[in-house]
């Protein structure tokens, strides 16, 4: 099983465009440059008293912190919480709801030192005079305010490495905490300190009332541009953040259409290369890959942070989610330049930039018709409420980006009607860079990856609309057809017999076990570790 399932991440990943399989390095960043973060897990207290045990959270905002006691299990109410502020111990509160917690909070207060608690999570000296064992850069012991820690095993959060399980004694007590997740930023607000939105809106509020016909203009010209800066970005995430009732859910969670159409791995798979290639089949697109993107030489590193950011936006918890949005909006204002080319309704010297409104919904517009035509060929066809539904929660995806609900199709049946207009729009003009690009995507090299990408080079000729095809060289013939009517129904028959655990998105599960308060599964953990370079992505 083990095999299967490292077999399907490392085939996802192939048929987004990579041709050979690599981690990357993770460069860990400080712990100690953390000003929003908080940790979770259980604590068990013994001492000469007898002993004491919860599940807790431990949340630090600028040196306020919190732990909250949830006795009866990790994702329950919160039955006491004890405050406090670094460096001023006299600081330090119980908050209780009921006689239990209050108990187990007020043992917390008295037996741990909860001042020091904040640097001892992150595997840092609370004091000048601490004493640390380490192995390479990793600390595995501490001697610090009279208290012997010891570390056994890390967790990677984002670029942070953070202690999984601590012992800690002092005398006659002993305490063991088993830490299961963390969050290392925006916790308090959605957007950096800088990113305070001013002033009016320079993207909202924008063209004639009919959205089709702003984004595709009848008379073939280009869309006129609008730039997404960074007040328009946060004023959106700000939205966005008010629309979510639980953090830990984030955006969509289970019984969502974003849950249903991405779980099995299948349909994403089959038509990651027709999305793509529709992406690419735009100048911009094609020119922001030409001069910034490292597909043409690290093809793999940029279908894994496609891949990551995609899922953690999808599956995350709501500080993962904002922490994704501004990563990719960080990178995104580095993209930018010149049309070297006449291209279809882009002119010579005409200016592109990643961050555009028009741009980034026909990005997001090749990802949703995809996953659903695609999902409706593996699966039961969607009925028009499901398709409604799924594209109302695409309106919550695209604002992770900075884009208006007032730029985008009302409906399902309108975003339809913009598809298909772009498809026979000069603003998709296949240019030769962008049929180089299809070379690359389809060029095996290695020899594990010869089948997959020729299975994926059929599926996308058949699929694809067909001037896009055309414009491609890959207009599909009758073996074409006869080929990709066998790999269909071959793979259907594959999402048939398998069951959930091996078919199934691995991302789900982890997704799933954050909103029990547990760690992901040792073989979900494993998949990841092999397919991304790290166990963990959403929890």
């Amino acid at each position: 099983m083990n095999t299967i399932r490292v077999g399907l991440l490392a085939a996802l990943l192939a048929l987004q465009g990579c041709s050979t399989l690599k981690t990357p390095e993770i460069v860990p960043a400080d712990p100690e440059s953390l000003t929003e973060w908080s940790v979770e897990g259980s604590v068990l207290i013994k001492d000469g008293k007898g002993k004491q045990e919860t599940f807790f959270e431990y949340k630090n905002i600028n040196g306020e912190y919190e732990i909250a006691v949830r006795p009866d299990s990790p994702v329950g109410k919160t039955g006491a919480v004890v405050k406090g502020r670094e460096g001023e111990p006299e600081s330090i509160t119980v908050e209780a709801q009921n006689p239990k917690a209050e108990q187990i909070a007020t043992a917390i207060k008295e037996t741990l030192p909860v001042d020091n608690m904040s640097y001892w999570l992150r595997a840092l000296p609370a004091t000048d005079g601490a004493d640390l064992e380490q192995d390479e850069d990793t600390v595995t012991a501490m001697k610090d305010d009279g208290w012997k820690i010891e570390y056994d095993d890390y967790m990677q959060i984002s670029r942070y490495r953070l202690p999984e399980r601590l012992e800690m004694k002092k005398s006659d007590t002993q305490v063991k905490i088993n830490l299961v997740r963390a969050e290392t930023g925006f916790l308090s607000s959605p957007c950096p300190a800088n990113y305070i939105p001013k002033g009016e809106s320079s993207i909202e509020n924008y063209g004639s009332g009919d959205v089709v016909r702003d984004l595709v203009p009848p008379t073939g010209e280009a869309p006129l541009p609008r730039w997404i800066d960074s007040q328009d970005f946060c004023r959106q995430l700000i939205k966005l953040h008010g629309k979510v009732p639980d953090p830990r859910v984030g955006l969509f969670g289970p019984g969502s259409m974003f849950w249903k159409l991405t779980e099995p791995a299948t349909p994403a798979g089959m038509g990651a290369g027709r999305a793509l290639l529709l992406q690419t089949a735009h100048p911009w697109i094609t020119a922001g890959i030409d001069d910034h993107s490292i597909v043409r030489y690290d093809p793999v590193e940029r279908a894994r942070r496609t891949f990551v950011g995609i899922n953690t936006i999808v599956y995350g918890s709501m500080p993962q989610v904002m922490l994704a949005a501004n990563t990719i909006h960080k990178s995104h204002i580095e993209i930018k330049g010149k049309m070297g080319y006449d291209s279809g309704a882009f002119k010579e010297g005409s200016e592109y930039r990643a961050n555009e409104v028009a741009a980034m919904i026909w990005v997001h517009a090749t990802l949703w018709e995809t996953i659903v035509m695609m999902y409706e060929k593996f699966n039961d066809p969607l009925t028009q409420a499901e398709k409604d539904r799924f594209y109302e929660e695409t309106k919550l995806f695209a604002m992770v980006f900075g884009i208006p609900d007032s730029a985008l199709p009302r409906t399902w049946n309108e975003f339809m009607d913009y598809n298909q207009s772009m498809w026979y729009s000069p603003q998709l003009t296949v240019t030769a860079n962008a049929r180089g690009l299809k070379e690359d995507l389809f060029d095996a090299r290695s020899i594990w990856l010869v089948l997959p990408l020729w299975i994926q080079e059929v599926v996308t000729s058949v699929t694809l609309p067909p001037p896009v095809a055309e414009g491609y060289g890959m207009k599909p013939g009758t073996l074409d057809r006869f080929n990709y009517t066998w790999m269909m129904a071959s793979a259907g028959l594959f999402d048939w017999i398998m069951p959930d655990a091996i078919r199934s998105n691995p991302i789900k599960f982890e997704a799933e076990a954050r909103l029990r308060g547990e760690r992901a599964g040792f073989m979900t953990r494993r998949v990841l570790k092999t397919g991304l370079g790290n166990d963990r992505l959403v929890n």
